[in-house]
């Protein structure tokens, strides 16, 4: 690393919210600095898919080129199938880009720090921050971090992008605000030998639902989901249980793919509890939260990655302008969120019987089956997806 007795930034945490940080304050002159506890590339419990609309931000910033020259990324259009009615398709095309992409975060996490480091950045894995200096306040601004080791690192600016435990907040005292829960709890693993079909499969009954998309190199993800239960007891009750779910949707998963495939490495354990929602304050003097560490949605709109690399670009913007202030940032942040924080905890639960005319309506409807694939690429809100005119239709009576 350079030496400097003060950085302009640390950032807290390397995967795609921090890794895109870094890169997007490098690229703008800034001396900044990544610390993570882990080591890349690693996986991590996570949604993998980027949608037209985070495609086309990685590939202005070069991480698709990053991405694309060490892995074959297949692309990818959208099926839902919800209560038996199918809606699929391609999205409404982004800067060039109609179809999404699904790299596991070990890939994508290190195509982002690779890109980061190749702008500038200087990163240290492997190594812990245990503190922040400074409270945070006004009166007592954030001056840099305190690692494991005990050394100490200032800089002028802050950013935790440690996650849902985020260490940055927790030592700033920082609350959760806003909570949410779901009703889905995810088993899920990478397989081999498992034909692409060309889409990203979301498959929704009552009481359980998988998951089918193309991840990279010819490898695929295969999600089970179910009530709480499914991700308790042993290994081997978990490993049933996941095998059982996969082959109750052979719509999606034919048995004959099933059977031909083969995981590899271990079964990802994902329980409800850890797809809890929050927003926490986004921002104080010298410091600011990005990616799941100021706000988390429910994984089942896929909008965590797309939130991580908005909010890197936006508060690197913001600070790298005539009047560097973020004095706007959780404004923009929370209005940004405000109809996708609802609708993800909608596709959290399990769609009951009398919402069928819903799932109907998208698949026969092609405009409003548009509209539904394009609310995940955030090119329409959620709302126009579920218009008041569409649902009073579908469901023979007042919205």
């Amino acid at each position: 690393m350079r030496a400097r007795s003060e950085l302009d930034a640390v950032v807290v945490g390397a995967r795609c919210a921090g890794a895109t940080l870094a890169l997007a304050l490098a690229r703008r002159g800034w001396d900044v600095l990544v610390v993570d506890r882990g080591t890349f590339p690693s996986e991590t419990v996570s949604t993998h898919f980027l949608f037209p609309n985070t495609l086309a931000r990685l590939e202005h910033l070069g991480v698709l080129d990053t991405l694309r020259a060490e892995h074959d990324l297949p692309l990818l259009g959208y099926r839902i199938v919800g209560l038996g009615h199918e809606s699929a398709g391609y999205f409404t095309p982004i800067d060039g880009f109609d179809r999404a992409a699904a790299p596991r975060r070990s890939a994508l996490d290190m195509a982002v720090l690779d890109t980061a480091i190749a702008a500038g950045a200087d990163a240290r894995l492997g190594e812990r921050v245990v503190d922040v200096l400074g409270s945070g306040t006004v009166q007592d601004p954030v001056t840099g971090v305190v690692l494991a080791s005990g050394e100490r690192i200032r800089a002028r600016w802050v950013f935790g992008a440690d996650g849902r435990g985020s260490t940055v907040a927790r030592r700033l005292g920082i609350p959760k605000r806003r909570p949410q829960a779901g009703e889905v709890a995810m088993l899920f693993a990478y397989w081999q030998d498992i034909p692409d079909d060309g889409y990203g499969t979301l498959d929704l009954g009552p009481e359980a639902g998988v998951s089918r998309w193309a991840v990279e190199d010819r490898l695929h993800l295969l999600v089970a989901a179910g009530r709480t239960g499914l991700t308790r007891g042993s290994g081997a009750e978990r490993r049933r249980r996941y095998l059982e779910t996969l082959r109750r949707f052979p719509g999606t998963i034919p048995p004959a793919a099933l059977e031909r495939g083969r995981m590899i490495g271990p079964l990802t354990v994902a329980p409800e509890s850890l797809m809890r929602g929050y927003f926490r304050p986004a921002a104080g003097p010298g410091w600011a939260l990005v990616g799941d560490a100021g706000h988390f949605k429910h994984p089942g709109t896929a909008q965590g990655i797309s939130d991580a690399v908005e909010q890197a670009l936006y508060v690197a913007d913001a600070l790298s302008g005539s009047r560097p202030s973020l004095d706007g940032y959780e404004q923009w942040r929370d209005e940004r969120a405000a109809e996708h924080y609802d609708w993800s905890f909608a596709w959290g639960r399990f769609p009951r019987p009398e919402v069928e005319p819903l799932f109907r309506g998208w698949a026969t409807d092609a405009d409003a089956g548009q509209d539904l694939r394009d609310s995940f690429s955030r090119r329409v809100p959620p709302s126009r997806a579920t218009a008041k005119e569409r649902m009073a239709r579908w469901f023979g009576g007042p919205a």
